[in-house]
């Protein structure tokens, strides 16, 4: 290899750098949800003149790449500007992931026509995945910084330096864009540079175990996808409600402990690819890891809904045993609709009653209204005067 194609990633990732230090500043003070385009035009910029530098000519697995990113971060954009049914947006990532199958990058673990839509579903699944991890508190810039910097260093060990360009263009962007968080090592890229950083990251280890053996394809691909996934669990299981916050402990700690198996994950891959470790063991050990996360990620959530109810049912128990009336009205509505109608008709006569006391002598229990008076008690009848 020469020097100048080695030197290609560490100068695309610097311009990337630059670029989106520059850029970010700018577009986050005007247009907030521009600043996802603006870190996938850094990166497209960078990664084209990087290719141009180690090859010469554009390569055809980049530019797919770069161009279903680039169409994946409008879709972002779009479902950032305005609402996006889902079915819509996984078709439109499904037919992006195919044209970068149709042009090499996909996973070979089969070797027959079943390695198209298994390609097609994880590089889907993978992009979504690492858009969970931005709305984890922020933690994708970061993990997205780490695992392209490791994917970039295990590309040029594997003799690949256009997928190292490409790699190390984005890890370069994602770190010029956390100085712009709210917090250090936490910044929110949005829809739109969510889904392009995943897109490219996950296309990026397709790429590198393309056409090797099974093992290292599957230790390849779990490898980098390991901290993903555990984020992904982690947000839909403790996925706050609508409308509610992520707590700040949670989100304060996510990124920093899946920089830390990034990194972890990153070294294991480098090792495999520098022959080092067995690919088969540690493709085995890294899927009994990622199960063993979503385990106790599972018995986390059933065991805090467990605990929610059993709260909900004693406050309802103590309450209903220290107000029986209460009781006794949520268990008979009949009762407590006639219980409301004797209420509301004695509500409704105490007016009249108040009204009438004020006349009437105190201890006159006689009879009021119109008394008659007959004929046959002795009373005459009225003398008829006549006149004229």
């Amino acid at each position: 290899m020469t020097p100048l194609p080695a030197l290609a990633p560490a100068l695309a990732g610097a311009a990337a750098c630059l670029l989106a230090t520059a850029g970010l500043r700018p577009v986050r003070r005007t247009i907030p949800y521009l600043g996802g385009v603006t870190l996938a035009a850094a990166t497209t910029g960078a990664a084209a003149a990087g290719t141009m530098t180690a090859l010469g000519s554009p390569d055809r697995r980049v530019s797919a790449v770069l161009l279903a990113a680039a169409a994946v971060a409008l879709l972002g954009l779009i479902a950032d500007v305005g609402a996006l049914p889902l079915v819509t947006r996984l078709i439109v990532e499904s037919v992006a992931a195919g044209g970068v199958v149709m042009c090499g990058v996909q996973v070979t673990l089969t070797g027959d026509w079943l390695d198209g839509p298994v390609s097609v579903m994880w590089i889907v699944a993978l992009t979504n995945a690492y858009g969970l991890l931005d709305r984890l508190g922020g933690a994708l810039a970061a993990v997205a910084a780490v695992t392209g910097a490791f994917l970039a260093v295990t590309a040029l060990v594997l003799g690949d330096p256009l997928l190292a360009v490409l790699a190390a263009a984005l890890a370069g962007a994602c770190l010029g864009a956390l100085p712009y968080g709210r917090a250090r090592g936490r910044v929110r890229l949005g829809p739109s540079g969510s889904l392009f950083a995943g897109f490219v990251l996950t296309c990026t280890a397709a790429g590198l175990t393309a056409g090797r053996g099974s093992a290292v394809v599957a230790s390849g691909l779990l490898l980098p996808a390991l901290a993903a996934i555990v984020g992904a669990g982690a947000y839909a299981v403790h996925r706050p409600r609508r409308g509610a916050r992520w707590p700040a402990g949670p989100a304060r700690k996510a990124a920093p402990a899946l920089c830390v198996v990034s990194a972890g994950t990153g070294t294991a891959g480098l090792a495999v690819a520098l022959g080092w470790m067995p690919a088969g063991a540690t493709a085995a050990v890294t899927a009994a890891t990622a199960a063993t996360v979503a385990a106790l990620l599972v018995y986390a959530r059933l065991r805090r809904d467990l605990v929610r109810a059993r709260l909900r049912h004693d406050l309802t128990s103590a309450r209903l045993r220290h107000d029986p009336i209460d009781a006794r009205l949520r268990h008979d509505p009949i009762d407590a609709r006639l219980r409301h109608d004797l209420v509301d008709a004695d509500v409704r006569a105490r007016p009249r009653r108040a009204w009438t006391s004020l006349w009437t002598p105190a201890g006159d229990d006689r009879p009021r209204g119109r008394v008659p008076h007959p004929r046959s008690a002795g009373n005459p009848p009225p003398p008829v005067v006549r006149r004229g």
